[in-house]
């Protein structure tokens, strides 16, 4: 099964989304949304929460009239936050429609020369990152989101059994909820209900189902083995 999944690719490369369809209706290069500079700067619950993203690709329908009016991207590019999208004089449009996103490399390879390493993904361990207070995500744009405290009875890992041996899965709640609320999982992805995971496979994870939204596109994928299944080895190594 481990065979099955995408090779990770160049570091810098992973996580980014690439938009075509309608910047090639407006004649402009693709945009490129890398993920791994924006994270460092605010937790996960900003952007799909807070500004309305969605958790898969495609489901936001972002147009250009929205974030010209300040809404999704236009929360923050506005000229104040961070640099605009609006035309004019100053405008910086080769900043995110990208003739060539080679040129991100060298700015992931500065980004990410004092963050910890991990073997997989775009090569940052996260986690160890934010526990380590080398980054400081904010969770609000405003300071208008209240975070609720993280509920006590969550804090012992979630232990899963599986089928094969060493295979057991340890999740936890703690890390996920320092960049995520209860909401972005539940019950789109999670449905808490009893039997509602009965599909709850790793080819149904790897074909980006359940952990397989976040944990094969921008969260650490699934041939870092060893990150949930604490016995086994993994599929490679950096």
């Amino acid at each position: 099964m481990l065979k099955t999944i995408p090779p990770n690719g160049p570091f810098w490369k992973y996580g980014n989304v690439t938009m075509r369809i309608r910047s090639k209706e407006a004649g402009m290069d693709p945009v490129v949304f890398p993920h791994w500079s924006h994270r460092a700067r605010y937790t996960c619950r900003v952007c799909h929460q807070e500004l309305g993203f969605g958790m898969r690709r495609g489901d936001s329908g972002i147009t250009r009239g929205q974030y010209l009016s300040g809404k999704f991207c236009g929360a923050c590019h506005n000229g104040i936050t961070a640099f605009t999208v609006q035309a004019g004089p100053g405008a910086q449009c080769g900043r995110c429609h990208m003739k060539n996103p080679q040129q991100l490399e060298a700015l992931f390879d500065e980004f990410s020369q004092s963050l910890p390493m991990a073997g997989f993904g775009n090569g940052i361990d996260w986690a160890a990152a934010l526990n380590e207070g080398l980054i400081t995500p904010a969770n609000s744009l405003k300071g208008s989101v209240v975070v609720l405290p993280f509920p006590e009875k969550l804090k012992a890992p979630l232990k899963l059994g599986t089928a094969s041996p060493r295979s057991d899965v340890s999740f936890s709640h703690e890390e996920h909820f320092a960049e995520l609320d209860c909401s972005s999982c539940h019950p789109d992805i999670f449905n808490i209900k009893k039997k509602s995971t009965e599909a709850f496979t790793m080819d149904s994870n790897i074909y980006g189902s359940f952990c397989g939204v976040c944990h094969m596109l921008v969260a650490f994928p699934m041939n870092d083995c060893r990150r949930c299944h604490k016995g086994m080895n993994n599929n490679s190594s950096y």
